[in-house]
């Protein structure tokens, strides 16, 4: 049985209209390296999981695969990519990719949080 994998892909206007109404519950993930998101990462962001241990890590959260909203994004879209399909894989229902990644962001004028550390 092949499983097909549908996870939704949002644009920078979108995430930050999302972020800035305060009503959204969806839990934000960054996906680069620890050095990258150390030079600044999108607000709301909750964990940084890089996506080559996102399969293992995502367990050890409180996210409950079949109702909790997942956005990931990475530096350009394509780590983020493969971090929604591995999510997908392990039972997520809800998860979302952020098109063009932070680079995305930034040329749209969002902010970008820096001097600080997420959760994790």
């Amino acid at each position: 049985m092949m499983m097909i994998l549908s996870f939704v892909w949002i644009n920078a206007d979108w995430l930050n209209s999302y972020i800035k109404s305060g009503k959204g519950k969806a839990v934000i993930i960054d996906v680069r390296t620890p050095e990258e998101h150390e030079m600044g990462f999108i607000p709301g962001t909750r964990y940084l999981i890089p996506h080559t241990v996102i399969g293992e890590k995502i367990k050890q959260l409180n996210i409950n695969p079949e109702k909790d909203t997942i956005i990931v994004y990475c530096r350009s879209g394509s780590r983020s990519t493969i971090a929604a399909k591995v999510l997908e894989s392990k039972g997520y229902k809800n998860v979302l990719n952020l098109k063009g990644g932070i680079k995305e962001w930034s040329s749209r004028g969002y902010n970008i949080v820096q001097g600080q550390k997420t959760g994790r």
